[in-house]
């Protein structure tokens, strides 16, 4: 099996069966209030009319004039200043998580046992951001008009891609229930080096040019085997294509579409 169709070729081919798939497979089956406290806070002001004493000096009035004469000792105030260290500590950066996977075998690996364990949303983290806007840009532009005239970016939005995901998800564990009691998360996978077809150099020039990306490497895969442990409950699972760029390894956005997920995909609604 190849890495990569011609996108609007297989797109069309799996809308128009898309109906038929549906039919065939039905019934082998988802303020605070935050309370602000104010204080205020009262001043009371006395005023004294008379002054009967003195604590820190003595005062000589003088009768005759009416005059009053103060003489006040000095007092001296030592202030001792405290400087306090005050130590911030420096923000913790929280580093993202680092997209993509080192090698090709790890980004299968991690692919199949998303599907295992019922995880869409790391299915479609695993997409490679780049590819993603030129397989949008690719059908906003394609004079076949396959998305009649309609954005593809809205059409193809990411709830809509998991959803799919999702469904996908929920096809290859009816399969599952129905070979065995066996919960999914317990089966496994054959997925192994040997099964990641490299795709020769012309293939993903193509592939580039059409998308308007720049991966540098890309590898297909279409016959892994899901698996209980019992040779009698073995069955041909789904494929998937992988992609390089940058020395990280991401799941093929067009060629997961392509091949698996436009059927679930409900994009005229």
């Amino acid at each position: 099996m190849k890495l990569f169709f011609r996108i609007t070729a297989v797109f069309t081919a799996a809308l128009l069966s898309a109906a038929a798939w549906s039919c065939d497979n039905k019934g082998s089956g988802e303020p605070g209030t935050v309370s602000e406290t104010s204080a205020s806070y009262e001043t009371e002001a006395a005023s004294n009319t008379e002054t009967t004493a003195s604590l820190t000096s003595t005062l000589s009035a003088a009768a005759a004039t009416s005059t009053e004469t103060s003489s006040a000792a000095e007092t001296t105030v030592t202030v001792t200043e405290t400087t306090t260290a005050v130590t911030t500590a420096a923000p913790k950066t929280t580093e993202e998580p680092k997209k993509g996977f080192d090698t090709c075998i790890d980004a299968a690996r991690a692919y199949y046992n998303a599907y295992l364990h019922s995880d869409p949303e790391a299915v479609y983290n695993m997409f490679c951001p780049e590819e993603i806007e030129g397989y949008h840009a690719y059908l906003d532009t394609s004079k076949s008009e396959l998305l009649e005239g309609k954005n593809a970016q809205v059409m193809f939005k990411r709830s809509k891609v998991i959803a799919a995901i999702n469904e996908s998800i929920k096809r290859i564990h009816s399969i599952m229930s129905d070979k065995s009691d066996v919960p999914p998360e317990n089966w496994t996978t054959t997925i192994d080096e040997q099964l990641l077809k490299p795709t020769d150099e012309n293939g993903l020039n193509d592939f580039n040019k059409q998308l308007g990306t720049s991966f540098t490497s890309a590898s297909g895969c279409g016959y892994v085997y899901y698996s209980d442990g019992n040779e009698e409950h073995v069955f041909l699972g789904n494929s998937c294509g992988f992609v390089e760029l940058n020395g990280r390894w991401y799941l093929s956005y067009t060629t997961v579409m392509n091949c698996e997920l436009i059927t679930y995909m409900d994009i005229f609604r």
